[in-house]
């Protein structure tokens, strides 16, 4: 079965395989993967932060405390006037192998329009395998909105094919992601990132009582 520590490898393998600036950081109690990207749209600079963490469990309570968190991480590390030059984006998840109704329901939710950036919220269940959040369409700002979807799902897999991956991977005679340290693995000499994803686009299946948040 996955496991929460080998989801949060696979992230952190993405993000920095999508040219992001890896780090961990303490959120609340727990050790989380955080990637940085910066790009240029049109005339404005879209600031991406990607923070997931692995806990015990998930509730709607803790998720949101998560992403409080994570705001805040974000918003102290954002390029530009956010509003003006520059937009806020932040993709917070929860990994477990229990996340609760309420947990799935608040990641899965519509998201309101934000002045100025946009707050998605991640749950993801490793024994259900399954991952919750709002990747549909919205009407205000469709293009930023397509583009923040691919962002999500590329950064924040479908468990079945981390797992996938990690089969190939252990097929293959490689080491995979790290199991305790939220950190990749280097990759090998000579291997550069794909610098961005367009909208809908995924790796082949194959290729490499609830408590709040804190207490």
């Amino acid at each position: 079965m996955l496991t929460p520590e080998q989801y949060l490898g696979a992230v952190a393998e993405r993000i920095q395989r999508s040219g992001g600036r890896l780090n961990s950081v303490q959120i609340g109690p727990a050790t989380a993967v955080v990637g940085l990207f910066t790009e240029s749209v049109m005339l404005s600079t879209m600031n991406y932060c990607v923070i997931a963490a692995a806990v015990p469990e998930v509730s709607a309570a803790a998720l949101h405390d998560f992403t409080g968190r994570a705001t805040q991480h974000a918003r102290a590390n954002v390029m530009g006037t956010v509003g003006l030059t520059a937009a806020s984006v932040v993709i917070a998840g929860l990994v477990s192998p229990r996340v609760y109704p309420d947990a799935a329901q608040v990641a899965s939710a519509k998201t309101g329009n934000q002045f100025g950036g946009e707050t998605r919220m991640v749950a993801v269940d490793t024994t259900a395998g399954q991952m919750y959040a709002f990747v549909g369409k919205k009407l205000w700002g469709a293009a930023m909105h397509g583009m923040i979807n691919a962002k999500l799902q590329f950064c924040f897999p479908q468990p079945a094919e981390v797992y996938a991956q990690l089969q190939w991977q252990a097929q293959q005679g490689q080491v995979p992601p790290i199991q305790q340290a939220p950190m990749p693995p280097q990759p090998p000499p000579g291997w550069q990132a794909p610098q961005q994803y367009p909208p809908g686009h995924q790796q082949p299946p194959g290729y490499p009582p609830h408590q709040p948040y804190g207490q």
